[in-house]
């Protein structure tokens, strides 16, 4: 066993090595003003180097220690010390609250070193996958659950949100998206009919292009194109503002008030998507028929008339629109309570705001996409298509 000890009288460092742990007890005062830095960095130095069977480090902070950030940044270089020698670092002796600390603001120290100091095996690396999925759906889970509570407290006239919020929450998801969703639906109107002139000609049978456009926009294409576009563009803002709003703590101050940060801000939102994006997929649905009509009337010399007959013919059944309705309010659901999720539970910097509005779209957007499989799957095991 050895020991090392700081020079200076005030500022002390005990270092003892013992079954292969090196163990550093901070004594004395660790102020601004008394401090010696660099003497106790010189004492650490040589506690670690020259202990070759040193394969863990413990921190313990005595109980009369007077000291400030000096001590704070000390610790913080050891352990990038011990993170560069591969070493297992023991933080269980200091106070919980500096430990949060330098979780929070050191680069994921403590979770790169493993507990045998080495590089982390394949299993942790599994495992460590496997808790943050289930973390995940917890989360969701959770979230959903805490919305659903708001929700019936809506029912009983018990949510507290403004109607002014609704309204606005309704205009950005309504009519403030209706160019974008105009010119993405017309588009896809128009590069359908294309497509399939091209290949309906070769039988023949191209006046089949009104029912190829009408039935893909409103059973698929329609809902479709509008969730992807709400999620790049409403889900990112969702995210983005309830995120700038943890941020500059606003939600904790709602919460000092009393007030539900589910009720009063999450709940106008997604109802807002809830209502707007069936209104905005007919509107679609009718924009991508007038692009396919566009393609019939000045490409393929149909007649007006000629070309909505037959569009009629196709929607013989309503069922064909209320399908492609009927969901479009999951994805509604999906891409507001995704986009709220993530603002509300993003860190506490801007790098972590910015993640939270990348994960928000490509979340919403790949369970969209699901969940539009998913139903496609159970309406042909039904036989309604």
């Amino acid at each position: 066993m050895t020991e090392e000890q700081g020079q200076s009288p005030l500022t002390r460092m005990n270092c003892k090595v013992g079954e292969g742990v090196l163990h550093c007890r901070f004594t004395g005062r660790w102020t601004i003003d008394t401090a010696k830095r660099e003497t106790s960095r010189r004492s650490w130095r040589r506690a670690l180097t020259n202990e070759k069977e040193i394969k863990k480090v413990s921190f313990e902070i005595g109980e009369d220690v007077e000291w400030d950030s000096v001590l704070v940044v000390f610790i913080r270089s050891c352990l990038r010390d011990c993170k560069e020698s591969k070493l297992s670092v023991d933080m269980s002796r200091l106070p919980s609250g500096l430990c949060k600390l330098f979780l929070m603001t050191e680069e994921k120290i403590i979770e790169k070193v493993g507990l045998d100091g080495g590089e982390p095996s394949f299993l942790t690396a599994v495992g460590e996958l496997v808790f943050a999925v289930a973390e995940a759906i917890l989360s969701s889970v959770h979230f959903l659950g805490e919305w659903t509570l708001s929700l019936f407290r809506l029912f009983r006239f018990k949510a507290r949100f403004r109607a002014s919020d609704f309204l606005d929450s309704c205009r950005a998801c309504g009519a403030s998206a209706l160019p974008i969703v105009t010119l993405v639906s017309f588009l896809t109107g128009l590069t359908m009919a294309f497509v399939g002139s091209v290949q309906l000609a070769k039988f023949n049978a191209r006046i089949y292009v009104a029912d190829l456009v009408s039935l893909a926009m409103v059973r698929e294409m329609g809902g479709l194109m509008v969730a992807i576009v709400m999620a790049g563009r409403t889900g990112a803002a969702f995210a983005a503002e309830l995120g700038n709003m943890k941020l500059n703590e606003e939600i904790d101050s709602l919460r000092t008030f009393g007030i539900s940060p589910m009720d009063f801000l999450i709940l106008p939102r997604t109802l807002a998507l809830f209502v707007m994006i069936p209104m905005l997929t007919l509107y679609a649905d009718v924009v991508g028929m007038l692009g396919g009509m566009v393609v019939g009337m000045f490409v393929m010399d149909f007649s007006l008339h000629h070309y909505v007959e037959q569009t009629q013919t196709a929607l013989n059944s309503m069922w064909d629109i209320y399908s492609g309705l009927a969901k479009t309010i999951v994805f509604g659901g999906i891409i507001g309570m995704v986009g709220c999720s993530k603002g509300l539970n993003c860190g506490n910097d801007s790098a972590a705001l910015g993640e939270a509005v990348t994960s928000a779209v490509v979340t919403s957007i790949t369970l969209v996409v699901v969940a539009d499989a998913l139903f496609e799957v159970f309406y042909s095991i039904m036989g309604w298509r």
